[in-house]
């Protein structure tokens, strides 16, 4: 009995310290080349509505370097995104201020997700509001920007519940830092934050477990 008390208590903390390294290793579930598309807001009548231009389009949102998404049609605009990274719940964002004109950083966010298509329908994952640093990354590929973060540029995450995994999520910005001054929306990357499958430590725990069978057994 004693030595069952005591096989037990080693699974108990093995199970805890595993939890407690898990959760804190949250990464991006994007990868460069991963289906994306613009979703295109509207403007204030600012004269500017045409495309993102040729260098700035959606997929550079997601393309793990400091070269930005730009959107003219810009309150209400974002992306769509199917990650290929493993699913797991997302429960945290990542966003990276772009080279140039503060005023069109986003300044709040609509996170949606679905296990339908990367048209929706959708279902409400998290929203509030932004505040993006006025420190600017570079654009181009100067600044790189991994699946595990880039703590050294300039960023804001914003961590929330959600314990729904989805093949598909949308994210749009409602309104930016200064929608009057601004004639577009800028990103220079986004992160969809979820922690990794532990399968590595679900083997583990099973031989653990199986050792206690087999002593109790004994």
């Amino acid at each position: 009995m004693r030595l069952q008390l005591k096989c037990a208590l080693v699974v108990a903390m093995f199970v805890a310290g595993q939890t407690a390294m898990v959760s804190a290793e949250k990464i991006d579930i994007t990868r460069p080349g991963d289906a994306i598309q613009l979703v295109s807001g509207f403007n204030q009548d600012d004269g500017n509505a045409g495309p993102p231009p040729g260098s700035e389009g959606v997929e550079n949102a997601i393309n793990d370097i400091g070269q930005k998404y730009l959107n003219f049609l810009d309150l209400s605009s974002g992306f769509s995104v199917t990650p290929s990274f493993p699913q797991t719940p997302v429960t945290g964002l990542t966003l990276y201020t772009a080279n140039d004109a503060e005023p069109r950083d986003p300044a709040s966010y609509q996170l949606f997700g679905s296990n339908d298509t990367i048209d929706g329908p959708w279902t409400a994952i998290s929203s509030g509001n932004l505040a993006l640093p006025s420190a600017r990354n570079n654009g181009g590929n100067s600044v790189v920007i991994p699946p595990t973060g880039n703590a050294a540029a300039a960023h804001q995450t914003v961590e929330f519940e959600n314990d729904t995994a989805y093949q598909h999520y949308r994210l749009i910005f409602p309104t930016l830092k200064d929608a009057v001054a601004a004639n577009s929306m800028q990103i220079a990357e986004v992160e969809l934050l979820a922690v990794p499958e532990p399968a590595s430590a679900a083997l583990a725990l099973v031989a653990l477990l199986g050792m206690v069978g087999y002593l109790r057994r004994r």
